[in-house]
């Protein structure tokens, strides 16, 4: 007679966390963008609640949940860079084992896909997701890191003469600049920053996804504390003519979202904001300013970022399908509501094609 051997148990057991639970969990988070007081405010701009699928804090994937129908919902990295982040010393095998049990579990609570933005700042991460065989990262382009561990004036010396000219043109017509904590009426409806920041918006075009409303910024200050910062450039009269948020997390900071007047734009205040940033940060213990990248892959944007001795880091996404049947049948639905071929649909590049004409 056999006797039946039951299998060991699972040693890698993913949980998903809501973000009052997260923030319970005392966990070393790896990056802003991955804390339950970033996920919160990107929780209220997407009307989506955000959630921790995690293994303990080996693995972390922060991500928003957007309602697809009555029975479904599909998840997105929240705006700005986490996807995936992998503890050192946790294998390719760890992770596929993970990555198993999670998609089991995001598939049984109704799950359709996946699409996440891998952090430029964390290329272990991708490499490990990548050796696991799990999902396909595509290259999206570069961002600009600044390296400012060094003391200011080596940050100074390693910025394009055409910046150090345009931030002495700056002081020169009168700009000064200083950074210091967010509270909230620096980032209240009508406030300087708000209004120079939605007006840049409205000249380059951003799309309705980038306007934040009052429950987003007051969520985002009261989450981030004294790690909010915001950097302000003033005229010789006192009129603020540029301005940005700074998220500062450990020994990084990331330049979040700034705007400034087209004339003062040209005297070098936004040059004149981010050296007061990289200054700051070289000032305060920093290793690392991450600037982001252009509207496009090297566009002037990036070239201008990329003026301040920034090195390139790829910035890398994944699009995953988790319930295939459930995707196919989605996408389908959406080609006949705007009228395309179901393959035209698919291969438009968008991710997920059944959001084609809609947010992301």
């Amino acid at each position: 007679m056999s006797v039946r051997v039951p299998a060991p148990p699972r040693r890698v057991r993913p949980a998903t966390a809501t973000a009052a639970e997260a923030a319970t969990l005392a966990l070393p988070w790896p990056d802003v963008y991955f804390t339950p007081g970033y996920g919160s405010a990107a929780a209220l701009a997407e009307q989506a609640p955000w959630r921790l699928t995690h293994w303990h804090d080996r693995v972390l994937v922060p991500y928003l949940l957007r309602r697809v129908d009555a029975a479904h919902h599909d998840g997105i990295s929240p705006y700005g860079y986490c996807g995936v982040h992998v503890r050192p010393g946790t294998t390719p095998a760890d992770f596929a084992e993970f990555w198993a049990g999670a998609v089991s579990a995001w598939r049984a609570a109704g799950m359709v896909s996946m699409f996440l933005r891998f952090s430029p700042l964390d290329p272990h991460s991708a490499a490990v997701v990548r050796a696991a065989g799990v999902a396909r990262l595509d290259w999206r382009g570069d961002t600009v890191t600044v390296p400012v561990g060094d003391g200011a004036a080596a940050v100074w010396a390693a910025m394009a003469g055409r910046s150090r000219t345009a931030v002495r043109k700056a002081e020169r017509v009168g700009l000064t600049a200083d950074l210091r904590p967010a509270g909230r009426d620096d980032v209240t409806a009508g406030s300087p920053f708000r209004l120079l920041y939605e007006r840049t918006m409205g000249r380059v075009g951003g799309t309705p996804g980038y306007l934040f409303t009052d429950p987003y910024y007051q969520t985002l200050t009261a989450g981030l504390g004294k790690d909010l910062l915001l950097t302000e450039v003033t005229g010789a009269d006192g009129a603020t003519v540029a301005s940005a948020l700074v998220l500062r997390h450990g020994d990084r900071a990331h330049y979040h979202l700034s705007g400034s007047e087209p004339a003062a734009a040209r005297d070098g205040a936004n040059n004149l904001l981010l050296w007061t940033v990289l200054r700051w940060a070289a000032e305060t213990g920093c290793a690392l300013v991450h600037l982001g990248g252009g509207r496009s892959p090297d566009d002037s944007l990036f070239a201008f970022k990329r003026s301040f001795g920034g090195r390139r880091t790829p910035f890398h996404t994944a699009s995953v399908v988790l319930d295939a049947r459930r995707y196919r049948a989605l996408v389908a639905a959406r080609a006949r509501e705007l009228g395309r071929p179901v393959d035209a649909l698919a291969a438009d590049g968008f991710f997920p094609a059944y959001r084609l004409g809609g947010p992301r």
